[in-house]
Order: C-alpha cells, then structure tokens, then sequence
C-alpha cells in the first residue's frame, strides 16, 4: 500500500479541506489537523491557519454500516415532516416576539452578541437567532425576558440538533448521541452541533474526522484556561487550594510544590491549615521532607498571617486547607477567615472529577462565598465521563488551572488545557 503524505494551510478547515480534495481526490485520509501561525517576525504580526496533513492510499476505506437504529433514525423522514418546520417556526417567532418587546423597552440594551445560527440546511429554513451576553442584560426589568429568550433559543438548538431535516443532516446524529453518552447535557451538546455546522460545507463535514475536529475546536474555545501558576523573579506568589473533603487538595499540593521545586528549582513553602482530618498536617509533612520543603502547621487565621511573613522569601507559598462541606456554612465561615488572613494571590477550586454536576454546581456555588478564581480537576483517572465537566467550567465561570490523572507525584499533574479536555470529551485516551 503506497502512501504519500501533504499539507495544506488554509484560513479554516473547510478550506484546507477542500484544497486536499481538490489535490488528493475523495479518498485522501486526514492524519492529523493542529493550528499554526505563519508570516510576522520574530512570531509578531504572525496570522493564525488550520494546517491539515493528509495522506493517499490505495485502498478505499470501507463506508460505515449504519446500526437498524441509525436506519430506522435516517430513514424516518421525520426532518421533512412539516409538523418539524412548524415547530422550529414557532421557536422562532417566540424568539423574534421577545426580541421586539426587549428592543421596545430599551433600544440601547437590545444589542445582540454572538453569531447567528444556520439559515439553510436540510429541508427546514431556519432564521437567525442570535444569544444575548450577560452583564448590563441581567438588570430588571430585562433580566427575565432576556432569560427568556436564552431559554428558547436553547431549547430551539436542541431541537434542530435531535430532528434530522430542521437544521442539522440526519448523518450527524450520531455524533449527537456520543456526547451525550460522554456526559455532555443536551443544551450543551446541541450547542455544540449546531456551532460546529454553522456557515460549513455540510458534504465537507459529513466526513467523520472533519466533523470531530470542528466539535474539537468549538469544545476548546468553551474552556478557559490559565496557563497553570505563573512565578516572577524576585516576587513571592501565594497560592491556595480550598475544596470540599476527600476531593484530593493535599495529594495536589504535593504534586505542585515537586513540580515547583523539582522541575523549576524554585524555592517553594508549604502552609496547611487541614488539621481537622486526621494525619492530614503528617500526610504533607512526608511530602515536604522527601522533597526538602519548609512546612508550617496554622491553627488560626492569626497564625497564618504570621507564616505568610515568615515565607515571604521564597517564591511560591502553597496553601492547604480542611475539606469544607458545600453545606456547612460555619466552617466555610471560618475558611474565609483563613483566606482572609494569607490574602493569597490565587485561590484554586478543587472538584472531583468523580462527582456528578449538579454537586460539582453546589460545590462552587458555596466556596464562591469564600472566593476563588481557578479551578483544578482532580481524579480523572476515576471519572466515568468528561462531558458534564465542560458544563461545570462554562457555568461556573472560572478558568482551569490544573487536571490530575492519577496518584504519582508529580507526573500525573497536567497544565489544564482545552484541547487535552476536548480529547476526552470525545473518546480521547487518559494515559497516552
């Protein structure tokens, strides 16, 4: 079997798509698609292109079978059915109604941001709709009728995206289900469908590998991310990891202070105020004598103040606290007085990537009383799914700083980013 590989580099990926037909014919397979930056100097002025590297062969790929239940789903004809247009149609006018009535109230608050969603596809005509950002828009008395107004347009997208005909090919329905099946709920995951096939090439995108590139990318472009913990010179950085019991802050700690201290040869401090848990302060004070790291047991807020002085020359101080309940307010109460007195520069959450959304939503809800602003995921070695983690980072609003597959320290601790996320979300593996 002959093989010869090529790259094209193009604006989009529906474009370096189509150039590799265009040059290798319908039966070129895609290798591997990433994103490059070409041109500028010295990597300024530099434009941002997909780069899709593909290969020839001579033999042609079997076409897939299709499941009876994927039969039964194409052939249904339930995208053409009229009752499908009528429906997406009223969707829309609700849409529309309350846009008018928003504009009516207030002519400068009735900006709409974002794109619209697909015009023509299939046999249902679908007119824009467009979401609305936060901010000024949450106000009374437009709050609720904006809240209104997300709530159609949410429910619209799934519609399209579980009705083949009223918006999106019957062919991608499979995709549908499989994130879904990955935890993903289903205005999540209709979000993404319909994102992914707006303004594209829909014979373009019927290609498997083409669609799961572009969900690929519209997941990574839902998860901010911070780059991990940023040192400067000469600066002492003050971080701190709070999360409920047994959600694995000490462990990460661990994994960060080596990480530090092993990998960068920074001068890194250890402080816990976990002496609630049983052996908690021993537990980090073994990490701290394998790795040679000052640690200093606080007992109150007043003698966390009194540490932070103390380590003040070095040039990263990392915080353990006591696993707090989401539904103890008392002792969130007294973490934020802990938080209070170290005043850190970054307070981490640490949820559990074993635990269901709707606690992981409790979870960051009742720490927020107590203030964070990254968060790390833990325990992925154990997650049954990824999907519903994507839901969790978009509501919560925070980045993500850290992941943590498993229990060696250091080497199961990851920089938190998109397109690591993105791959387990759609069936990637844990462990390369």
């Amino acid at each position: 079997m002959g093989q010869r590989f090529q790259r094209f580099r193009a604006a989009s990926l529906d474009e370096a798509y189509r150039q590799m037909r265009q040059t290798l014919g319908e039966d070129a397979l895609v290798v591997r698609t990433t994103q490059v930056r070409e041109g500028g100097i010295m990597g300024l002025f530099s434009r941002k292109l997909v780069e899709v590297t593909a290969a020839t062969t001579d033999v042609k790929p079997e076409p897939r079978k299709l499941s009876a239940i994927e039969k039964k789903y194409v052939s249904s004809g339930v995208g053409s059915d009229q009752n499908v247009k009528s429906t997406v149609a009223y969707f829309q006018r609700l849409v529309s109604d309350a846009q008018r009535r928003i504009g009516a109230a207030r002519p400068e608050d009735a900006r709409l941001e974002g794109a619209a969603m697909p015009q023509e596809h299939g046999n249902a005509a679908v007119a824009p709709v467009v979401p609305f950002g936060k901010s000024k828009a949450e106000r009374a008395p437009l709050g609720a009728l904006r809240h209104e107004v997300s709530e159609i347009r949410e429910m619209l997208e799934v519609l399209i995206a579980e009705t083949p005909g009223a918006g999106v090919p019957a062919e991608f329905a499979a995709q549908y289900r499989k994130l879904l099946g990955g935890g993903m709920s289903r205005r999540a995951a209709a979000a993404l469908l319909v994102a992914a096939v707006r303004d594209s090439d829909l014979d373009v995108l019927k290609d498997e590998r083409v669609l799961t590139q572009r969900l690929m990318m519209e997941i990574q472009r839902r998860i901010p991310v911070t780059g991990g913990i940023g040192l400067a010179p000469g600066a002492c950085r003050k971080v701190a990891l709070v999360g409920a019991t047994g959600v694995g802050k000490t462990t990460s700690v661990a994994k960060l202070a080596a990480r530090f201290a092993v990998r960068e040869r920074a001068r890194v401090a250890l402080v816990t105020a976990d002496t609630y848990r049983v052996a908690a302060p021993e537990q980090l004070r073994v990490y701290a004598n394998i790795i040679g790291l000052p640690l200093q047991v606080v007992l109150t807020p007043k003698e966390m103040d009194r540490a932070m002085h103390a380590l003040s020359e070095c040039d990263v101080i990392l915080i353990d606290t006591a696993g707090r309940s989401q539904n103890d307010a008392d002792r969130l109460g007294e973490l934020r007085a802990f938080m209070e007195a170290a005043n850190p520069h970054e307070v981490h959450l640490v949820l559990s990537g074993t635990a269901g959304e709707k606690v992981l939503l409790r979870e960051a809800e009742a720490f927020g009383a107590v203030g964070f602003d990254k968060i790390v995921l833990t325990k992925l070695d154990e997650a049954v799914s990824f999907g519903m983690l994507v839901n969790v980072i978009r509501q919560v609003g925070a980045t993500l700083s850290f992941i943590t597959t498993g229990q060696e320290v250091p080497e199961h601790l990851e920089v938190g980013r998109p397109d690591r996320l993105a791959e387990l979300v759609l069936g990637g593996a844990l462990h390369a």
